[in-house]
């Protein structure tokens, strides 16, 4: 029979455990504590945001004024190579607009001035990272309220005169060194450059004798800059990039050595000189041009001419207007006084003929001077010599 026995209890007390919860104190001040945290954490947030507006808008504005006036850094062969909207129109863009649109037909317009993400967002480069619109002002300074914490500013240069009026000063020297001298006045140096309206227009000086010359209001950019020797056609051009407010140098050297006989003259006379290429022989008559190439006008009223077949001629024709008309004819080495005066200026060029050739000095029939050579005395003593074709 089975003995139904209970397990006797132990004999020790068992233990219980008591759970304590948060006072409202404590859930308070946690609750305040997780609120400053926060706070904290979103101001840090708020900040980081801002600095990298800020980073953007100054990045963007950076831009902007690269586009008005180029970007200093970009260099090609030694040159500065990038002008924006000023180097290639020679005037201050009126709106942002004008860095993405062409404003008017403008031919030298070579935009957008931007970078191509704007091409998407059309309206962007107008508006900071705030979405504020910028202040545009002057044609060349940017503004950005900075979100009405950090207002920021750039412009394109320290002034308009600064990108719209430059200097370009150099010098002019043939292929020997030597400088124009008395030639100077029949040198030319030429400045081609924007015109503010979407053309293209020239600026024009004369060197000193010692060669030097400085044509001014130019805008900034690369411009061609040219010299000419008149009397010979003798050309030599160079670029110059004009820089804000500094402008340019340039060194022109021509490739022949016209000045030789004169580079450092000083005298005041004029200095007539034969324009190769200008003479001919049609008909019976023989034409030729001469230069004034120096610093002062010359009043001409008698030219001996002297050529080697007989022949003579009747008239001389003098800029446009006939000077003197022979009976009889005149012939080689004689001395033909005008019944006009004729005039050359400083720096100018005139058309002259011999008319109307012929065997005799009366009578006669024509006679043909192609190919002959003449030399011919103007009344101060100057000669010239070329070879009639």
């Amino acid at each position: 029979m089975r003995n139904d026995m209970s397990i006797p209890e132990p004999s020790y007390q068992r233990a219980t455990v008591r759970q304590r919860g948060f006072t409202l104190i404590e859930v308070l001040m946690t609750v305040v504590v997780i609120g400053i945290l926060a706070a904290v954490a979103m101001r840090s947030v708020q900040s980081s945001i801002d600095a990298t507006r800020v980073r953007e808008t100054q990045t963007e504005m950076d831009e902007l004024v690269h586009g008005i006036a180029g970007n200093p850094d970009m260099v090609n062969n030694g040159m500065r190579s990038d002008f924006g909207y000023v180097g290639d129109i020679g005037a201050l863009p009126s709106s942002l607009d004008n860095l993405m649109t062409n404003p008017g037909g403008y031919s030298t317009w070579k935009g957008p001035y931007l970078g191509s993400r704007f091409t998407q967002d059309v309206d962007g480069f107008k508006r900071d990272a705030w979405a504020n619109l910028y202040t545009f002002s002057s044609g060349m300074t940017v503004a950005s309220t900075g979100g009405g914490t950090t207002p920021m500013t750039k412009s394109a240069a320290s002034s308009a005169a600064a990108l719209t009026s430059t200097p370009i000063t150099g010098t002019v020297t043939d292929a020997a060194g030597n400088p124009p001298g008395d030639s100077s006045v029949a040198v030319t140096v030429t400045v081609t450059y924007p015109n503010g309206s979407g053309g293209t227009t020239t600026a024009s000086a004369n060197p000193s004798k010692g060669g030097s010359f400085t044509i001014n209001s130019i805008p900034v950019g690369v411009h061609q800059v040219r010299a000419v020797y008149r009397p010979t056609a003798d050309t030599v051009y160079a670029y110059a990039a004009s820089l804000p407010s500094d402008g340019a140098t340039v060194a022109l050297r021509l490739p022949e050595a016209p000045f030789a006989g004169n580079g450092g003259g000083g005298n005041s006379s004029a200095v007539i000189q034969f324009v190769p290429g200008t003479a001919s022989s049609p008909g019976n008559d023989v034409y030729f041009s001469i230069f004034n190439a120096g610093n002062m006008g010359l009043a001409v009223t008698s030219i001996t001419s002297t050529w080697s077949p007989t022949a003579y001629y009747t008239s001389v024709y003098w800029g446009g207007a006939t000077v003197v008309t022979f009976s009889p004819r005149l012939g080689s080495g004689a001395q033909g006084n005008f019944t006009t005066t004729a005039t050359i200026a400083v720096g100018q060029t005139v058309a002259v003929r011999l008319m109307d050739f012929f065997t005799a000095a009366s009578g006669g029939s024509t006679a043909d001077l192609s190919n002959q050579s003449f030399t011919v005395t103007f009344s101060n003593g100057q000669s010239i010599t070329f070879n009639s074709l």
